[in-house]
């Protein structure tokens, strides 16, 4: 349930029957919400041009018409923004939490079947920072749609057929290395990969090899595909092991050789050779793309007619539209010429199947882009020990604490910081990774969020037993809590449609910072009968969203810090 709903239901219902009242017009309007500087806010600039007024004069007549006490309606700017009764939003809001309690922000189910696919790390290395960010993204949209109603699954796509893994295979089954006492299996088959890549820049039978192997492979030969997975999927438990330590787990894994053994991808070629468009060159075969520079060509065979990556795509994506309605990658920047030829394939091949793209764009090291092949990188699991070992030092200078509380917390705190840091930027502004910034434990961060939790914890935990009484807020800090407790359902369902997975950042700060100046400038426990109750319960309240904010974000709520 959304506490805003029946405000904003009772907002259009009377400014549509007013619009036809006095201009003769049966529109049926969206309002915006949040809106500008309000709840919601009804745009009037179309509404105007067809009355054949000016849109102030249109807000400002819909806006004095109201004349109820649930509702505060104002024009400005050719806006009728519109707040709902701070007492009565107030009151309903913290009602519908306490009983909705973890289910809050669930408005709806929703029958559409949903798959995001993200992370999808070549299985040739460890994970290092710039790509956990697509995790980080993904994880979050994931969480977030899954909070309001919606039947989404996540899903990696393995590619185990690619150039990566097979330079992987060969540097395995030919160089020798000396044991380097590392455990990780993604950690200890890197090196192969680093230094094949080198010798296959120079070495032309190394060069030539590899090749080969990478025929054999895109031809479907069943020991070459063998091999290729067991090594891919040992990199991928190593991947996996990583992920858990910042709180990812996706739901299914796809397997890039499954699509070429099954013969999707050979179906695929079939149908694309028969597109009126499809082109033969030299024993390659294309289609025309048309793109802002002019025409470019999709390449869906080489001229021996085996399979190219994209082409491998386009049979994914076409058995991913058969699991689900909506698909959604999420895809670092470089991908997007790809995902241009990507769709104009499933275009061509069944114009109903239009997949969503999430693009973010990179993180880098202050010296420059990260590279697996370069070896240039600081590894998620470095970084996440990191973290625990900071934040471990930060709670042993704050209280006292035994060494294993102190650890607990910290394991806690230091992933969710590095979670977080890259969370809250908008997914399209480039990182420039550094670590005092990404363990920052003061101002825009997790911990700032998780404190803010625990205090809530903390009081409710001093209170004792309490039963909520008739709710009554009418403080301006008790006000302002709540209106943002009621906005998270539209923030969460803004996300899902949107995939702007920073909002729910912003959110979780700007609700922590809230809860804090409500805590200053109120009494909680010493208050009066009555109303202890009623801001116990927005405190019980405020936890709860907290909680589910930061689950979200893949970030633990401690109950104590």
């Amino acid at each position: 349930m959304d506490p805003l709903q029946q405000f904003l239901i009772e907002a259009r219902a009377h400014l549509e029957k007013e619009i036809e009242s006095r201009y003769g017009l049966t529109e049926h309007i969206r309002l915006e919400v949040p809106g500008e500087r309000a709840d919601f806010s009804l745009p009037c600039f179309s509404l105007a041009r067809l009355a054949g007024k000016a849109p102030d004069a249109v807000a400002s007549e819909l806006a004095s018409s109201y004349s109820g006490n649930r509702l505060e309606m104002r024009s400005s700017g050719g806006y009728v923004n519109i707040n709902a009764s701070g007492e009565q939003l107030s009151a309903l809001t913290v009602d519908t939490i306490l009983r909705m309690k973890d289910r809050y922000g669930l408005t709806a189910r929703k029958e559409e079947r949903v798959i995001v696919e993200h992370t999808s790390i070549n299985p040739n290395g460890p994970i290092h920072v710039g790509r956990a960010r697509n995790a980080i993204i993904g994880d979050t949209l994931v969480r977030c749609m899954k909070q309001c109603g919606y039947n989404v699954t996540s899903e990696y796509y393995v590619d185990d057929v690619g150039r990566q893994v097979i330079v992987l295979l060969w540097g395995i089954r030919n160089i020798k290395m000396e044991e380097d006492g590392e455990k990780k299996p993604d950690r200890r088959l890197v090196r192969y990969y680093i230094k094949a890549s080198e010798l296959a820049k120079n070495d032309a039978r190394c060069a030539a090899e590899i090749q080969e192997l990478q025929q054999k492979l895109d031809s479907g030969d069943r020991e070459t595909v063998r091999a290729a997975r067991e090594v891919a999927d040992l990199v991928l438990s190593g991947i996996r092991e990583s992920l858990a330590s910042i709180n990812v787990a996706l739901d299914t894994y796809t397997y890039e050789s499954d699509l070429i053994v099954s013969g999707k991808v050979r179906d695929v070629i079939e149908r694309l050779k028969k597109l009126p468009s499809a082109i033969e060159e030299e024993g390659a075969w294309y289609i025309p793309v048309k793109t802002r520079q002019g025409e470019d060509r999709f390449y869906f065979t080489r001229k021996d007619g085996t399979s190219l990556y994209t082409t491998r795509d386009v049979a994914y994506h076409i058995d991913k539209f058969s699991r689900a309605e909506r698909v959604i990658d999420v895809l670092g920047e470089d991908q997007k010429l790809g995902t241009r030829f990507l769709t104009a394939a499933l275009a061509e091949l069944d114009p109903g199947m239009k997949p969503e793209f999430l693009f973010y764009s990179f993180v880098s090291l202050p010296s420059g882009r990260m590279s697996t092949r370069a070896g240039s990188f600081v590894l998620l699991d470095d970084l996440v020990t990191e973290g625990i070992r900071r934040a471990k030092e930060e709670v042993l200078k704050r209280r006292e604490v035994s060494d294993a509380e102190a650890e607990r917390i910290a394991v806690a705190v230091g992933p969710g910081a590095l979670r977080y840091n890259i969370l809250r930027l908008q997914p399209e502004k480039k990182v420039v990774f550094r670590w005092e910034e990404a363990l920052n434990f003061e101002g825009s961060s997790a911990p700032f969020i998780q404190y803010a939790h625990a205090r809530a914890c903390s009081i409710l935990e001093k209170a004792g037993d309490w039963k909520p009484v008739e709710l009554e807020y009418d403080d301006e800090s008790e006000l302002a809590l709540c209106r943002h407790l009621a906005l998270f359902p539209s923030v969460l369902n803004s996300i899902a449609e949107t995939m702007a997975v920073h909002r729910i950042a912003t959110y979780a700060q700007e609700l922590a910072s809230l809860f804090n100046q409500f805590y200053r400038l109120v009494t909680v426990l010493k208050a009066p009968a009555g109303r202890r109750e009623s801001r116990l319960a927005l405190v019980d309240a405020t936890a709860t969203v907290l909680k589910i904010a930061l689950n979200c974000m893949g970030i633990e709520a401690p109950g104590s810090m």
